[in-house]
């Protein structure tokens, strides 16, 4: 009876040795170059905090089994207020005895780590609630090793006092941390290659984006009637501030800015959800109906975060699905009407849409999508990711160099033609000058002409002006309009007369008889006008002109003496034929003036007391120039004196 008591008790120790074996994680070598080999599950929970539950041997049996995130909900949500304590045990094999391995560790809160009992990392300082400092190594490695094999114990000392704010305030359920552990030099290997490709990655579509953002901008403010820019600048900026807030949230070791940043990132992908469905339908779609309902849709989205954060998955799922949706249906209608550039913007948007849609998908069959990057499926899940990511801005590169060769082609092809326009408005501009220019020679020419027409008309009209007026009244005509009398006190007047005249005209012909006077007057005007004597007026074959007018000189006795003189001579040896003819009258000489005299000058009948041949003078006007008196013989010429002050009657005179 007592051996058979005996061998149930041993059965019943070594069955729970082999649950308890069975319940605790067995590592191997092999399994440390596993990425990501994750401790989170069957950890051991315990509110409190006692240095004693760092200690391997420590009994925690009756510790409540719970993963290391202590994922806050409403429903399930942990007793964690202050400080609390969690345990993982695992066995080793022989395989890692003295090998180095690493351990990572991200959190929102704060922690210390022991290993067997022995304190081995410490992630920020565990106060109170208001001292306490938050850091978050972010998966940095940090190396220990396990000196035997069998059973170890990791006890984590953890404080998070912000756990239900951050559920509260930025719906982040991550209350607790997360730890992995590996092979040393391979863990810290693919740690540096995942940051550098990650930042890399992060920086460069970043400034990509961003880049895309500006350019696209400053072509919206430089013409504003394309607003499609404007909407793909923003989509473009709220690309960028993604990835800046994914980089964020991957290097911060703040937790608070870290939670920031993650909050922001809902916001963000609302705006680019509203920014690629404003592109799309700027681009291809005629209503806008569309376009303005979700607008409204992603604005009230925006605002029932605010008040139920539990509401916010489903509605961004909802804004994603519906912008997807109007995206590829509005492409498809514009390639089928064969819009312009609808190809090729096309299909970036639609490997976007359908990419977005088909992670979606998954994400709601599976719970989450693994993006791991040490998988097959993880690898190329990343590589679709960012496939979908750049497809739009490549496809909208595409679109612009497109567009870009197209207008360029065009400016060309109008270049060409306002090269041939302008030659032809070279030429024509050309051909006027050269018709301006004829033109311009015409007109000088024809203006030349007409100046040398007015200039002759203008001396004919002098000319017929100095032969009524004298010079000095023509003058004085011209410039004032009028003219002033003028007495003349001391001049010299001449009378020449032609004998027998009138019988003579008796038997020549008028014409000649006129010809005959007018060549004799005209002999007389160039005598009169050689001794600057002035003529006065012709009464039939009569001839009157005076010395010393209308210019006052003193030379003018002198000056009449020789003018009759050269008359005389002029006259001599003049033949005239005899003919009978009706009378007949004509204007003689080349000049001719009038003005009013005296009597002594109305003298008509002088003649009949002068000599043929002869050039006889007044005593009276003698007398005035004495010192000529030596010229009353001049050769052979006579100069004879008339009786001085001799009586004429009135009939003499003439009235």
């Amino acid at each position: 009876m007592i051996k058979i008591r005996t061998l149930l008790l041993l059965m019943a120790t070594l069955w729970l040795q082999a649950a308890h074996a069975s319940e605790v994680m067995t590592i191997t070598m092999d399994s440390m170059y596993k990425y990501p080999n994750r401790l989170t599950e069957n950890w051991k929970f315990q509110e409190g905090d006692d240095s004693a539950w760092a200690r391997p041997g420590f009994d925690d049996s009756q510790w409540k089994v719970t993963s290391s995130t202590l994922p806050w909900n409403d429903t399930t949500a942990p007793d964690i207020q202050g400080v609390c304590w969690l345990r993982f045990h695992f066995i080793s094999d022989t395989s890692l005895n003295g090998k180095f391995l690493t351990m990572t560790l991200t959190q929102f809160g704060a922690s210390e780590i022991y290993l067997d009992g022995k304190k081995i990392q410490e992630y920020g300082k565990i106060y109170n609630a208001d001292t306490t400092r938050y850091y978050d190594p972010q998966e940095l490695p940090f190396v220990f090793r396990l000196d035997s094999a069998g059973e170890h114990v990791v006890a984590v000392r953890y404080a998070n006092f912000h756990a239900k704010r951050n559920y509260t305030f930025f719906n982040n359920s991550f209350a607790g941390f997360r730890m992995m552990m590996g092979e040393a030099e391979y863990y810290i290997a693919h740690k540096n290659l995942r940051s550098t490709v990650f930042t890399f990655v992060c920086m460069l579509l970043s400034g990509i984006f961003f880049a895309l953002c500006l350019i696209h901008f400053f072509m919206f403010l430089y013409y504003r009637n394309q607003r499609s820019n404007l909407y793909f600048s923003l989509f473009m900026l709220s690309l960028a501030l993604a990835f800046v807030s994914f980089f964020t949230c991957y290097a911060s070791t703040t937790p608070a800015f870290a939670m920031t940043a993650q909050f922001l990132i809902a916001p963000i992908f609302i705006g680019s959800c509203v920014t690629l469905s404003g592109f799309i339908n700027e681009l291809f779609g005629k209503n806008k109906l569309r376009f303005k309902i979700i607008a409204a849709f992603a604005a009230v989205t925006l605002v029932l975060r605010f008040f139920d954060t539990r509401l916010l998955p489903i509605l961004i799922v909802s804004l994603v699905i519906s912008v997807s949706f109007e995206a590829v249906i509005t492409i498809i209608i514009a390639i089928v009407r064969k819009v312009k550039g609808a190809r090729i913007i096309g299909a970036g948007i639609l490997f976007f849409c359908l990419l977005v849609l088909t992670f979606f998908v998954m994400g709601a069959l599976q719970g989450q999508i693994d993006l791991n990057d040490s998988t097959v499926s993880g690898r190329i899940l990343i590589v679709l990711l960012a496939l979908a990511i750049v497809s739009i801005p490549v496809s909208m590169s595409l679109y612009q160099a497109w567009n870009f060769a197209s207008i360029s082609r065009s400016l060309s092809q109008q270049l060409e033609q306002v090269k041939i326009l302008s030659q032809k408005s070279l030429e024509y501009e050309q051909e006027k000058q050269r018709l301006l220019e004829t033109q311009k020679e015409d007109l000088e020419n024809e203006v030349q002409k007409r100046t040398a027409e007015l200039t002759n008309e203008k001396r004919k009209s002098d000319e017929l002006l100095l032969n009524i007026l004298p010079e000095e009244v023509a003058e004085e005509l011209k410039q004032s309009g009028r003219t002033s009398a003028k007495t003349y006190s001391m001049v010299t007047v001449m009378f020449t007369d032609f004998k027998d005249f009138t019988d003579v005209s008796e038997k020549v012909s008028a014409e000649l008889l006129v010809a005959e006077i007018d060549y004799c007057f005209s002999a007389f005007d160039q005598i009169v006008q050689k001794y600057k004597v002035e003529k006065i007026k012709t009464i039939g074959d009569a001839y009157i002109c005076a010395g010393g007018m209308p210019v006052l000189n003193f030379t003018h006795p002198v000056d009449m003496v020789n003018a009759a003189l050269d008359i005389r001579e002029k006259g001599k040896g003049k033949q005239r034929r005899d003919s009978i003819c009706d009378p007949y009258w004509n204007p003689y000489g080349t000049c001719s003036s009038r003005y009013r005299w005296g009597k002594e000058i109305r003298l008509r009948h002088l003649g009949r007391h002068g000599e043929p041949g002869r050039a006889d003078g007044a005593k009276r006007r003698s007398r005035k120039s004495k010192h000529q008196r030596r010229l009353l013989r001049i050769g052979k010429k006579r100069f004879s004196m008339l009786p001085p002050r001799q009586d004429y009657s009135k009939k003499q005179r003439g009235d």
